[in-house]
């Protein structure tokens, strides 16, 4: 499937398996080497120091990042994509997609993502904390104040220093490899509409080598079903 062009061998490998495929993780490695599905090892320069930690949550809800990106519909015209992922089960919890960039339009992806997880209370809010880079939109008066309102704890990277969003910086990216890049859209609600079917499937179907090959909805439900036992 087009979705599944930019996977390497260990996640095909995993996808085969839950088909009822019983083969071998280096099998599927060799295979796809030898019909040229396979990229050269990337060596990445080493890491810039962070400004603050990584976010480590322990359960759902506990730590969110936020951040946007942009891309062209077919007539050049800009959409703007805000997201908002749960760093322990990579959910995407909430999002906006329009022709700004405000800070409304990074409270409603903020609001959707409360909604969505019931943390409707200050009382409920009061262990969250939502990262953002330093942007003009998180920074904002309405943002801050929205942030506060709710209950919810801000909290903002380092400067010059990407990685420590490194959660919803790879949600983004796998967003773009497998939906909007390899598609053009017409209209701001077709964007709309293909974005949302994509975060469903992503929820539901996308399964992650750092949960152990689950989706998010897999990896939240069983950790539900630990927390009530």
């Amino acid at each position: 499937m087009p979705r599944h062009r930019t996977y390497g061998y260990r996640r095909i490998w995993a996808l085969l398996r839950r088909k009822g495929h019983k083969i071998n993780r280096e099998t599927v490695r060799r295979m796809m080497r030898q019909m040229g599905l396979s990229r050269p090892k990337i060596w990445h320069k080493p890491k810039r120091p962070k400004r603050v930690e990584k976010m480590r949550p322990v359960e759902p809800n506990r730590g969110w990042q936020i951040d946007l990106t942009s891309f062209v519909l077919s007539n050049m015209t800009t959409l703007y994509l805000v997201m908002v992922t749960d760093c322990y089960t990579r959910k995407i919890v909430g999002w906006t997609l329009d022709r700004r960039c405000r800070a409304s339009e990074w409270v409603s992806a903020l609001r959707m993502s409360l909604e969505s997880q019931g943390l409707m209370s200050k009382e409920l809010c009061r262990n969250l904390v939502v990262r953002s880079d330093n942007g003009s939109q998180p920074c904002s008066k309405k943002f801050v104040e929205y942030l506060g309102k709710a209950g919810v704890r801000g909290q903002y990277t380092g400067y010059n220093a990407p990685d420590d969003n490194a959660y919803v910086e790879r949600v983004i990216r796998t967003v773009k490899e497998e939906e909007v890049w390899p598609n053009l859209y017409d209209s701001l609600s077709e964007a709309r509409a293909a974005i949302e079917d994509y975060i469903n499937y992503y929820s539901n179907e996308g399964i992650h080598s750092a949960l152990g090959y689950l989706t998010p909805s897999e990896f939240a439900a069983a950790h539900n079903t630990l927390a009530a036992a």
